[in-house]
């Protein structure tokens, strides 16, 4: 999710866990029982831009591995920009030694 930091701080963004229930139905189509799961949510306030009345929050649910992985390639990432950083801090310097 893109500048949460600064919307938590700005009390725009809050996490929280909601438990969900999940129907669970037999062979028949009738509904067997209800499987209770926890999902991890991030709830955005929102606004009318034009009235500046308040709507109901956005909910968007996460899971720690899909954020986990989003780390991940966002590390990979800055790993590849440092390398090239790298070259061309070697080429500058060897280009101004000319």
């Amino acid at each position: 999710m893109r500048n949460y930091k600064a919307l938590k701080t700005a009390s725009k963004v809050s996490v929280r866990k909601q438990e969900a229930a999940d129907a669970v139905y037999n062979e028949d189509g009738s509904t067997k029982t209800q499987a209770l799961t926890e999902e991890l949510q991030v709830v955005s306030k929102r606004y009318d831009h034009e009235t500046g009345e308040s709507l109901d929050d956005s909910v968007r649910v996460y899971s720690l591995s899909d954020v986990s992985r989003e780390i991940d390639r966002c590390k990979a990432e800055l790993s590849s920009i440092q390398d090239r950083q790298s070259d061309l801090e070697q080429l500058e310097k060897d280009l101004k030694a000319l």
